[in-house]
């Protein structure tokens, strides 16, 4: 990328960005001008503000929308946050819907600085709005994060909550919003606060980095890397049940008590089960193709598709664990 150069002012390359809004909660969607003088920011809803910039591949960084651009671009805020939401999805392409604990998925696109923009994406709500009549909720607690369930299970919600409050209390610099808000069928609407991120005592903060370091590094990857947690899930509960199988089927064999042409067949079941296992882990924790058939093809090579097998599930277990999943020898459940 060249660092040193700045799209296009143009219309082509005119994009929206969420951001924190400084003014008082705005309770309904609306445009609101930023006080900045330089910049072309309104406060939209919540605690949200839309941030109009051009953007353009190829070049390092965007550049903000200065008020004569909209003058020389011929373009009134309502018009320009339109070309900027079409331009936005354009550039992130079909939103990516992944999994993650307790009945919580989340969007993504091409674009991290664009994801938290499918929020005014209003096809896909009011898709899942025919699916879900009783609303959707959605929490943006980070850059590049907004997560989503279908709003009326008091648990589900409770877990949006708990997942969003975790993310805002370890984004920093990165936090967007403290806001869980609802989607119907006039629209967006404030609906909750998040927990205020709470300070942590000098005493524990050196006991708890590496640990905490590590599982927010795990939960934010399973959702700004597309990692599928009921796919790893799954994947990761059949290679346990594998590796139960192959001690069953070589005790019986050691008996002789089973025909040699059985005996085969329970292999070859073993090993299809168990492949497939692979399959759905390895892409669940949204790894390339490329590594996907390297640990297809060692699981056809004695012992060592044990070691790799081992590999794919404790990494398995740090996302799941992270995210809230509770992981026993046959492995997870939410």
């Amino acid at each position: 990328m060249a660092a040193g150069q700045e799209p296009a002012r143009e219309r082509d390359r005119l994009m929206v960005q969420l951001h924190p809004w400084p003014g008082e909660r705005l309770p309904k969607e609306t445009l609101r001008p930023s006080a900045a003088q330089d910049t072309v920011a309104y406060g939209y809803l919540g605690d949200l503000q839309l941030r109009l910039v051009f953007d353009e591949p190829g070049v390092a960084n965007a550049a903000a929308v200065r008020p004569d651009d909209l003058a020389r671009l011929e373009l009134t805020p309502q018009k320009a946050v339109a070309y900027a939401s079409l331009n936005s999805k354009r550039a992130s392409g079909a939103p990516q819907v992944t999994s993650l604990a307790g009945g919580i998925h989340a969007l993504r696109g091409q674009h991290l600085d664009y994801n938290a923009t499918f929020l005014l994406d209003r096809t896909f709500w009011r898709q899942q709005l025919a699916k879900f009549p009783q609303g959707m909720l959605a929490a943006l607690p980070r850059k590049g994060v907004l997560m989503f369930t279908p709003a009326g299970d008091a648990g589900v919600e409770a877990e949006l909550k708990k997942q969003a409050a975790r993310m805002l209390a370890s984004a920093g610099p990165s936090a967007v919003s403290a806001c869980i808000y609802r989607f119907d069928a006039t629209g967006w609407h404030p609906y909750a606060d998040l927990p205020q991120p709470q300070p942590v005592p000098v005493a524990r903060v050196a006991a708890r980095r590496a640990d905490d370091d590590d599982e927010d590094e795990d939960a934010e990857e399973a959702v700004e890397e597309g990692v599928d947690l009921d796919k790893a899930a799954q994947g990761q509960r059949m290679l346990a049940l594998s590796i139960l199988g192959s001690l069953l089927v070589n005790g019986a064999a050691r008996t002789g008590a089973l025909s040699a042409l059985l005996l085969f067949a329970m292999y070859a079941a073993l090993g299809i089960y168990s492949l497939v296992g692979v399959v759905r882990l390895s892409s669940g924790l949204g790894k390339p193709t490329g590594s996907t058939i390297v640990y297809m093809v060692l699981t056809f090579v004695p012992l060592v598709s044990l070691v790799a097998w081992i590999v794919l599930s404790v990494q398995a277990t740090r996302k799941l664990r992270a995210a809230g999943w509770h992981v026993g020898l046959l492995g997870a459940k939410p």
